[in-house]
């Protein structure tokens, strides 16, 4: 209803001023309808958002909470468990990967700065080697868009340019100082707003979207609530927050 307001009232100065070309209507201050702004006092038409989500709402979670998902038994017999932890302004710096609660790879972020812009990420793989190999890069980022306000069923991108430097590694097989540019890149589409049950806890505020990104094999679904991030994708699923 508010856009056809706003619309109305479009028509309605226009008309004026087709039907008397001679006169204008001048308005000193805002227009509304209903108790709504729809022309502010500079003249600009004013688009309702209520619609409107902001994914970094959904995608951050509660200062310094850690979120453990669980998906269902291998084949194998092996149980594989992930844990996210989010730092003391609730943005994540840290995911870990288990089976049978064996830490098999994790990725770190850390000495996050804004000028320039630019992190430590700090890499953790361990699949049965004679030791874990841990690689430490350098990453400064040309740019690191973020996503726009959303709407449901409206498709978004956003995108990461940036150089990585090797500044440490136990890795025989990687060179110390050598340089990779990486383009990575997420599209995301919110599909509804939704609650989710993590035990005996329903987290009313939710969005479950499908995601996929340069480093991703097609769509995956994916679902975030308010004060806990990321709760749900592929065949994980979020079992306990702390």
């Amino acid at each position: 209803m508010t856009k056809l307001f706003s619309l109305s009232a479009i028509a309605l100065l226009t008309g004026l001023s087709t039907a008397a070309s001679a006169a204008s209507l001048d308005v000193h201050g805002e227009i509304k309808i209903n108790g709504k702004t729809v022309i502010d006092d500079k003249g600009n038409l004013i688009q309702d958002q209520s619609d409107l989500i902001n994914i970094d709402d959904y995608a951050n979670a509660t200062p310094n909470r850690v979120v453990t998902f669980a998906a269902p038994v291998n084949e194998d017999g092996t149980v594989s468990t992930y844990k996210f932890f989010y730092d003391e302004t609730g943005r994540e710096y840290k995911e870990e990967s288990f089976i049978d609660d064996k830490l098999v790879w994790s990725i770190k972020w850390e000495e996050r700065t804004t000028t320039p812009l630019g992190h430590k990420r700090i890499v953790l793989s361990d699949w049965g080697y004679e030791e874990p190999i841990i690689t430490t890069y350098k990453d400064e980022f040309t740019t690191s868009s973020a996503y726009p306000l959303a709407r449901i069923g409206v498709n978004m991108t956003r995108a990461d340019i940036y150089k990585s430097t090797v500044i440490a590694t136990n890795n025989p097989d990687i060179e110390i100082n050598s340089v990779t540019n990486n383009l990575d890149y997420q599209k995301l589409t919110v599909i509804d707003k939704t609650s989710f049950k993590m035990g005996d806890t329903t987290i009313e505020d939710c969005i479950i979207v499908t995601m996929s990104a340069s480093w991703t094999q097609g769509d995956q679904f994916r679902t975030f609530c308010k004060d806990y991030g990321l709760v749900q994708f592929g065949d994980f699923t979020a079992k306990a927050a702390e």
